[in-house]
């Protein structure tokens, strides 16, 4: 017999029985979780969405790009309601079908969409079938990339049933409220709640509709009534804007103080429906000698990039993966985050909000740029950003919008689009830029460009930031990483008026690659396999002592937090504890390993612990540096070095006293090099104490 997976919809399913962290996207909802699952149509298994169908080939020279198929069958008890499929991401492009019958095509990956499937139900069983493609599509963003295009389900599905009176997610997404915040001072802020309230009844309808905001702890802080008519089949534009004075501001790591918006929907007194979504007040501004400003003070955006990654999921993460990787975040002391290079889940922004990170995200317009792109290529973009900005426009943690990264690179091969066309860059950038800026006129917006700003017509392009992406010492100048310094100033002089970010910079780095002698970590161009640990220690800590003296930088952010697959990478590949012999690991291919943490987050790499002495100001921090070199010779000098934010240190060799350091005496004040010491033993065993207590240790074997 035929197994079929039901997804009843028999009874309400209220907000207030559903867990704490579930989202309110409909007044009834139910998330479609179990799943029916076939790339060729034949052979069919049981998986739970979210899901990618790259979540093991991903990592490998070859992943599977084309179509697969997810069916269920959902009970319908009521087909004179309206029913909306909600998807939080389908990748990269899907066809919906209902009963056999195409209801919607979507060409975009990461933002989410909703469907309106009420006419194509009956009452019973109807089979919904969702056809995800991730085939490349040169008229579809992204074409090109330094990362994978995973295809599936692989952020959360929801049907959604309303009742004849309700609000629409058709136009302002998930939270299908919207919550401007145009003004932000110390006397009063200004609120303005949109709607769209639609009347699917063949009566005219006399609606209250109840505008709430509450307290974090749940008190109500302002209510307002309103009564408005919505005629028979027809939809009202909902708007009620209101002043508060003494609010609490979101102000950043220190204070993300959240409030919650409600609406709520009644005829007569029957509630119709209910959304609300989590909001903070806060102002931000940019200044090209300054930086950014949060409620009207400075406020320097140190952070990193992520990908919406893991090991064993790909980009299918569950909200535990979310909460786990944010605590990373938080460990580290992050008050910035790129997440690149696409909208990643909503989940992620929820995190965000409440641990006050300041955030940028993208579309996926990444590299391609040609002369022969069909226009259609740009609506898509377009489309995109539509969907990004009305779906996680409420979110305080996002104040930048970026529009492309890296056009002109690598990846702009001419045979997808034709030669690359500079100047439809800039006219494409400028009508990108104005048509976000309709939709959101009080974030920022701008491009992420890698170091080809000298190109005629770029120093003119259109963007409130502009971003750059700076590799000395890694692709540019081996073995040099003075470039990072000169490069920024001379992008300050072609855009005085304009703040500047250092959005990626980074090293690969195998965390089990090592050398005895510091100057033998190099960076060798012509063979890529042995990504020495040490050689990115010294790669960050330069880049971190230049970012130091320049303070004028709008936000930096290192790339990137977490290892993450890309199929034709083939590199760092080679692993020594010892220093001299050196074994292939295949598992290291077709990974871009400049994480500061490996992508099954087991490993945190010495320079994790760099950034956290730098940011973290709630912990000590003491890391022994090269802690996975595990042999030494006896007869060489050795210095230990440490990474801290302590007031002083103490080494000990073997439990004997051998130094104290009251500073760093190096200029980020967290980087301590210990004079040099030798190998006593076969096995010496080298502590380093903070005044606080803090301790670190590592053990080193005598070379053999």
């Amino acid at each position: 017999m035929k197994r079929h997976l039901f997804c009843a919809v028999a009874a309400a399913i209220l907000f207030a029985v559903l867990p704490l962290e579930a989202q309110i996207r409909g007044f009834r909802q139910e998330q479609l979780k179990e799943w029916e699952f076939s790339k060729d149509g034949s052979n069919w298994e049981t998986v739970a969405v979210p899901h990618s169908y790259n979540a093991e080939d991903g990592h490998s020279p070859y992943y599977y790009r084309g179509k697969a198929t997810y069916r269920c069958d959902l009970r319908i008890t009521d087909i004179k309601k309206t029913h909306y499929l909600f998807f939080e991401g389908a990748a990269q492009a899907a066809v919906v079908k209902v009963n056999g019958e195409q209801v919607a095509i979507h060409k975009g990956g990461y933002t989410p969409f909703s469907v309106n499937i009420t006419e194509a139900l009956t009452k019973g069983v109807n089979r919904l079938e969702v056809i995800c493609d991730n085939t490349e599509d040169v008229q579809m963003a992204p074409v090109t990339s330094d990362f994978n295009k995973n295809g599936g389900l692989h952020n959360p599905v929801w049907l959604l049933v309303m009742e004849d009176v309700y609000l629409t997610p058709e136009d302002y997404g998930m939270y299908r409220i919207r919550c401007e915040i145009p003004e932000v001072t110390k006397k009063k802020v200004v609120t303005n709640v949109r709607t769209k309230i639609v009347n699917s009844g063949n009566r005219d309808a006399n609606i209250l509709v109840r505008v709430q905001l509450l307290e974090s702890n749940g008190q109500l802080a302002y209510q307002a009534d309103r009564e408005i008519p919505v005629g028979a089949f027809s939809e009202y534009d909902f708007d009620h804007e209101f002043l508060l004075s003494g609010v609490h501001l979101w102000d950043g790591v220190k204070d993300p103080y959240l409030y919650t918006l409600r609406v709520e929907l009644f005829k007569g007194k029957r509630m119709m429906d209910i959304a609300e979504t989590k909001i903070g007040y806060r102002s931000i501004e940019m200044d090209p000698e300054r930086g950014f400003l949060l409620n009207g003070r400075p406020y320097r955006l140190r952070g990193v990039a992520m990908h919406q990654d893991t090991d064993g999921k790909a980009s299918a993460l569950t909200q535990a993966d979310y909460r786990r990787d944010y605590r990373i975040v938080k460990e580290l002391g992050a008050n910035f985050l790129r997440l690149a290079h696409y909208p990643h889940n909503d989940f992620a922004f929820q995190q965000c909000d409440s641990l006050g990170i300041i955030v940028q995200t993208e579309v996926p317009w990444v590299n391609v740029c040609g002369e022969n792109a069909p226009q259609s290529y740009f609506n898509n973009i377009h489309h995109q950003m539509k969907e990004m900005v009305n779906n996680l426009y409420n979110h305080p943690s996002i104040a930048f919008w970026g529009m492309w990264n890296e056009l002109d690179t690598w990846g702009n091969n001419s045979d997808l689009q034709g030669a690359f066309d500079a100047e439809r860059v800039a006219r494409e950038t400028k009508r990108l830029y104005e048509y976000t800026k309709s939709l959101d006129p009080d974030r920022y917006v701008g491009f992420t460009d890698c170091s080809r700003l000298a190109r005629d017509g770029y120093p003119y392009l259109k963007g409130d930031f502009c971003s750059q992406n700076i590799y000395y010492g890694w692709y540019w100048t081996p073995n040099d990483f003075s470039g990072l310094t000169t490069s920024l100033k001379k992008v300050r002089e072609l855009r005085p008026d304009c703040p500047i970010n250092l959005s990626e910079y980074g090293v690969g780095i195998n965390p089990f690659c090592h050398v005895w002698n510091q100057a033998d970590a190099v960076r060798d161009k012509e063979d890529d396999s042995r990504h020495y640990e040490e050689y990115g220690n010294r790669f960050h800590e330069s880049y971190v002592r230049q970012i130091k003296a320049m303070p004028w930088l709008n936000f930096t952010s290192v790339w990137v937090l977490f290892d993450f697959p890309v199929a034709n990478r083939q590199e760092g590949y080679m692993d020594s504890e010892d220093g001299v012999k050196f074994v292939r690991n295949n598992d290291r291919k077709y990974m871009n390993d400049k994480g500061l943490v490996t992508r099954d987050r087991q490993t945190r790499k010495d320079v994790f612990y760099l950034y956290k002495s730098l940011w973290n100001k709630d912990e000590t921090t003491v890391h022994i540096t090269s802690r996975r070199l595990k042999s030494f010779p006896a007869g060489q000098d050795l210095r230990i070095k440490v990474y801290s934010n302590a007031k002083y240190l103490t080494l000990y060799q073997n439990g004997r006293l051998i130094d104290r350091m009251v500073s760093s005496e190096e200029s980020s004040g967290v980087v301590w090099t210990f004079p040099a010491v030798r190998l006593k033993t076969d096995e010496d065993t080298f502590k380093v104490v903070a005044n606080d207590g803090t301790t670190d240790q590592i053990v080193l074997r005598k070379a053999r």
